[in-house]
């Protein structure tokens, strides 16, 4: 009876400490994919700051470049229908410029394991 004992006490504070590992792994995990969600959030946030930059520059030089032969007002307008355009085909093919690769990239991110992982998978498998 006392073996017994003594082995219920093992088995359960094995599940104990398993549990513990594995809540610690759990919280090691989301910190590591909140870390690379927010690394690549910066990363879109600045490219797009820069962008937007550029496209503002380039646009003004092509208004003055385009100024040497209208008038400066036409200029400004075909401007404005050039982003009107570059908008309408933004958002005809918003599913597969922007939904479809965010989509991809979170499923990938939180679905599927990490590269290091299977890497120690594969070790524990053989």
């Amino acid at each position: 009876m006392s073996e017994q004992n003594d082995e219920l006490r093992r088995t359960l504070a094995n599940a104990k400490e398993w549990g513990k590992l594995y809540l610690e792994n759990l919280k090691l995990l989301s910190i590591e994919k909140t870390t690379v969600l927010l690394s690549h959030g910066a990363m879109a946030a600045l490219l797009l700051l820069l962008g937007v930059c550029a496209f503002f520059f380039i646009s003004i030089a092509l208004v003055l470049l385009l100024a040497q032969v209208l008038p400066e007002m036409w200029c400004f307008l075909i401007m404005g229908g050039v982003y009107l355009l570059i908008a309408a085909i933004a958002m005809i093919f918003r599913r597969s410029l922007f939904i479809d690769p965010i989509a991809r990239f979170l499923s990938r991110l939180f679905l599927d394991p990490l590269p290091h992982q299977n890497n120690n998978n594969n070790k524990k498998a053989e």
